[in-house]
């Protein structure tokens, strides 16, 4: 992916989320209980003649929801090394046109670390994908800590990507319209609250789909900036060192977390969402994003 504060007046034009659909995906979604239908068909060409046609240099490739966790720990494992090295195939067949995002086999924390140095030491992969949740595990919890770890010494590259709330939530129907966007808001959240961006400030976040509710909540959601987890419904108390440094600094601090992270642009067409993003960040922070081979278009 291009850094956020790289200089764009003559740097290709790349797609930091483009989806791929590995051989045989479809069939183990269904095999799994997850329904194949929405899945469009997808070929390596297929995302070649579409950037061809709008003047895209690059896509980085990602596999799309729901990933590999279908309640099984090991078949995690294989399918996300089989995916990742799908994806590093394509990255040597076409090296100037593909990068890919590796796919790691939530929720095991240790899988999930050995994926992550295969991925980026072995295969070369330009970055991680993170789903928001896996079975209601969510990102930014503190039992993800030791991923958290990893990314920031890494300093990895992070598309933040939704994924269907659990199975059988009340929730699950609404996720086309309201879960999507609501999804990576509540990561966000957890980011803040959980103080996952101040600990780990190496991981180069991108939030997928404009980033959610994120450009509209940002002041509130920053609040939790200066709040002390813990028990009870208001927390563990506030942060009076932050709070009395960024007063006197003038500042809010909160805010500035939502301002230093990255957003991608599918979704981007509304144009209320467009307007609260371009108030919150500066073109240096928005990157493209098609959501391809879902519909989307992209601008020519």
């Amino acid at each position: 992916m291009r850094a956020p504060n790289e200089d764009r007046s003559d740097a290709p034009r790349v797609d930091v989320h483009h989806h791929m659909i590995p051989p045989g995906y479809r069939e183990i979604l269904n095999r799994s209980g997850h329904s194949a239908v929405s899945i469009p068909s997808w070929t390596p060409s297929d995302s070649l003649g579409w950037m061809e046609d709008r003047g895209i240099d690059r896509a980085i490739l990602s596999l799309p929801e729901p990933g590999v966790w279908f309640g099984d720990e090991t078949e995690a494992r294989s399918l996300a090394r089989r995916y990742n090295e799908f994806g590093a195939e394509l990255m040597r067949e076409h090296p100037d046109h593909f990068g890919a995002l590796a796919t790691l086999p939530f929720p095991g924390m240790d899988a999930c670390c050995e994926e992550i140095a295969y991925s980026l030491d072995e295969l070369g992969l330009s970055g991680i994908q993170l789903l928001t949740n896996v079975d209601g595990h969510y990102v930014g919890d503190t039992e993800f800590d030791p991923l958290m770890a990893e990314l920031d010494h890494r300093q990895a590259q992070v598309l933040l990507h939704p994924n269907h709330p659990r199975s059988g939530s009340q929730d699950e129907a609404l996720y086309p319209w309201a879960e999507l966007p609501l999804d990576v808001t509540r990561v966000y959240a957890r980011l803040i609250y959980n103080d996952v961006l101040v600990r780990f400030p190496g991981i180069r976040w991108v939030l997928a789909h404009a980033g959610g509710g994120v450009p509209f909540l940002a002041g509130r959601l920053g609040k939790a900036h200066y709040a002390r987890p813990g028990a009870g419904p208001t927390g563990g108390g506030l942060r009076w060192g932050r709070i009395l440094r960024d007063l006197a600094l003038k500042r809010n601090g909160g805010l500035d977390l939502a301002r230093n992270v990255s957003y991608e642009t599918a979704g981007f067409e509304d144009p209320v969402a467009r307007a609260a993003l371009d108030e919150l960040v500066g073109p240096d922070r928005i990157l493209f994003g098609s959501n391809y081979p879902w519909p989307q278009e992209a601008p020519r």
